[in-house]
């Protein structure tokens, strides 16, 4: 949990941060996920675009070639040879590996705001749209499982001018949870709200390596039951006035 609020600078007390840690870190341990089948939202994403420029190639060869050889490990050379280009030529369409990883990273991020959009269109009600962005999150992060995990283990360390588009993007998704959060949990300020956010995220991370990132349905209601009750919204009814 306590990785992703560091990593994006959420700004809240230590004694603060703690309280809210422990009390949603012993609500997903009360949390039974077997229970959750069929529970979650059922959501639909964007179909990733074929890659239909060169660019584009570049961008889909890449992420399998991070996420099984390491970041590190790949060179500009084994990208190229993916997708039929001597070496030299990758630098038309990219300076280098963080190059890639950032367009990547913004590429997803791009289909995750389509697909946010897309399922909360019509829902009012605060509640609804915190577990349809849950199931929504949790889709996505099982759809695009090599690219998230590169980017949890390699976007820290990418020069702060590649990363600061990829921050940019993370808190304009985040500004929409905590807006929803705060009208379900009007108590909670906006760090403490965010902090939850990032919590619940650090959640569908841990959950999703538990059972390999193997994709199906009952796994994803498991893991969106996981991140509701990270939040505070357990079993799809409210705690009362929970941390």
């Amino acid at each position: 949990m306590i990785g992703s609020i560091t990593m994006h600078h959420t700004s809240i007390s230590p004694r603060r941060a703690e309280e809210l840690l422990l009390a949603s870190a012993m609500r997903v341990a009360a949390t039974d996920p077997a229970a959750a089948a069929g529970s979650a939202r059922r959501v639909e994403l964007p179909t990733q675009p074929v890659p239909r420029t060169r660019r584009a190639e570049i961008l889909a060869a890449a992420i399998p070639l991070f996420e099984r050889d390491g970041f590190a490990s790949v060179t500009n050379g084994m990208i190229a040879e993916a997708v039929g280009l001597v070496p030299s030529a990758l630098y038309r369409y990219f300076p280098g590996k963080a190059d890639i990883l950032a367009a990547a990273c913004l590429q997803a991020a791009g289909l995750l705001t389509q697909a946010v959009e897309q399922n909360l269109r019509g829902v009012t009600d605060p509640h609804d749209a915190v577990t349809v962005l849950a199931a929504t999150y949790v889709a996505y992060s099982f759809e695009h499982t090599a690219l998230t995990s590169v980017a949890d283990a390699e976007v820290a360390g990418l020069p702060p001018n590649v990363r600061r588009p990829l921050i940019i993007a993370q808190r304009e998704h985040i500004a929409v949870w905590e807006q929803q959060l705060r009208l379900v949990r009007p108590e909670l300020d906006s760090r403490q709200a965010r902090a939850l956010v990032h919590a619940g995220f650090g959640v569908v991370v841990e959950a999703g390596r538990s059972v390999r990132w193997r994709d199906s349905p009952a796994h994803r209601d498991a893991v969106a039951a996981l991140l509701v009750g990270a939040l505070g919204l357990v079993g799809g009814e409210l705690g009362s006035r929970r941390q």
